[in-house]
């Protein structure tokens, strides 16, 4: 694998691990955060602040190592997707949500910010995911 690739791999499966930590350590704040976004009543939402770090933690792991990768990639990616479907669902309805993607805030959310940074996510994903599949094809 090239230099560059195992530093996009480093990156995108780091700052998913970062973020699913921040979260894991305090979430009583995530799940606040969750509830923000006025999409999902309790336990759903409960169940989500408990689930999703872990799953951020575990395929931002599975995407650094190369232990299951290709699935991870699908998960994160995935992820995002619902990610940026809430993010415009909220900003659709005028809702001040805290993002809490990388660990409690008490700002408004900047909708463009937070949409380009998950479309960048997404982009650098997408190509990772791409890259795997021609890898496997050659």
């Amino acid at each position: 694998m090239k230099p560059l690739h195992i530093l996009l791999h480093l990156l995108l499966g780091g700052v998913f691990l970062y973020a699913g930590a921040l979260k894991a350590w305090n979430p009583m704040t995530f799940l606040d955060d969750v509830r923000s976004f006025d999409l999902l009543t309790d336990p759903y939402a409960a169940w989500l602040a408990l689930f999703l770090p872990w799953l951020e933690i575990v395929s931002g792991i599975a995407v650094i190592t190369g232990l299951l990768r290709k699935g991870a990639l699908l998960v994160l990616n995935g992820s995002l997707l619902v990610f940026l479907v809430a993010i415009g669902i909220s900003w659709y309805r005028g809702i001040d949500i805290q993002c809490g993607c990388f660990g409690s805030s008490d700002a408004t959310s900047n909708y463009q910010e937070l949409i380009l940074r998950d479309l960048a996510l997404l982009g650098l994903g997408l190509y990772l995911q791409w890259q795997a599949r021609r890898t496997k094809a050659s």
